[in-house]
């Protein structure tokens, strides 16, 4: 995880807080990433979209089923008020936003090539300053096409896989 806590270093140096600050986060799943940005103290509001279903290998691995999934994401973010989940697909969600409305969109839902690059397309207009998602890795080539192909590079990479590009 120090690549993502660096990730929010960098985050809070770069937003500046002459407004209330926001973020949504595209697939939350138990909701680890959630606690570690809503515990930097960086956000007044945090949107995050899961729809806690479909295939993910880890719950096979692990034998839970979405709703101990769903459990863990509660508990973990049991402490934060600003959190606000949305139980759905994101294309389902990113029409209850104007434009510009987050500081920061987070992507880390469907690692496909198709899903990646829908995500960033439906929340490049929502983001105002950094857009970013996790694990640009070989690993998953989907992620990696998506980014380079909408962003050419991404402008910043760290330790975890956390992508960023900084919008104009």
């Amino acid at each position: 995880m120090k690549g993502l806590y660096d990730f929010c270093e960098y985050v809070s140096s770069e937003l500046t807080r002459t407004h209330p600050l926001k973020m949504c986060e595209i697939g939350s799943y138990m909701g680890e990433s959630t606690l570690i940005f809503a515990s930097q103290m960086i956000f007044d509001e945090i949107q995050c979209i899961d729809p806690f279903e479909g295939v993910e290998e880890f719950n096979e691995i692990s034998n839970r089923d979405w709703v101990d999934v769903e459990q863990e994401f509660k508990l973990n973010t049991r402490y934060f008020d600003h959190i606000v989940l949305h139980r759905d697909y994101c294309e389902n969600v990113a029409d209850k936003f104007e434009n510009n409305h987050f500081d920061l969109v987070y992507i880390d839902a469907n690692h496909s090539y198709e899903d990646v690059k829908k995500n960033i397309e439906l929340f490049l207009p929502k983001c105002k300053t950094i857009i970013s998602g996790h694990d640009y890795q070989q690993e998953w080539p989907g992620v990696v096409r998506a980014v380079n192909e909408v962003f050419g590079a991404p402008d910043r990479l760290f330790a975890d896989g956390t992508w960023m590009k900084k919008l104009p």
